[in-house]
């Protein structure tokens, strides 16, 4: 059975960490683990060292995936999540005020200081895998946002 929009919702919230792919100057994937995160809905904030590879790499190609994770699961129970969309720094106070305050949630040690940045990447599409579906067709599951 697929799942809904809002337990989709919640399972990208109990995630702790994420693995963000972007894409290199020379066309490969970059693949790195990231822990000051949040979702609002669909959206995932992350923060960053404004100088980080990924920073230049996301300028260059906006196109992003993001692969989700919820800890502590065991099959035939597990799930899991990759969001595909475009990465966008956060410019507006009120934006960043806002992912600051919901990474904060996760992360209350979490401290955005001048080095840092914060960006929001708005899903096109999610894609879950879900292990417990009774039929093999049901197990991967397609959200076009």
């Amino acid at each position: 059975m697929a799942l809904t929009n809002q337990e989709i919702e919640q399972y990208l919230q109990s995630t702790k960490r994420i693995l963000l792919a972007t894409v290199t100057e020379d066309n490969k994937a970059d693949v790195r683990i990231l822990g000051a995160i949040a979702t609002d809905g669909f959206k995932t904030y992350f923060s960053t060292a404004t100088n980080a590879r990924k920073v230049a790499q996301i300028e260059k190609n906006p196109n992003v995936a993001i692969y989700f994770e919820a800890p502590g699961q065991e099959f035939p129970n597990y799930v899991n999540a990759t969001l595909y969309g475009k990465a966008k720094k956060l410019t507006c106070e009120k934006g960043i005020e806002k992912a600051t305050a919901l990474i904060k949630e996760k992360l209350p040690k979490f401290e955005l200081t001048a080095d840092k940045s914060i960006f929001v990447v708005e899903p096109e599409e999610i894609k879950i895998f879900n292990s417990s579906a009774e039929l093999a067709q049901d197990k991967i599951q397609i959200v076009k946002i």
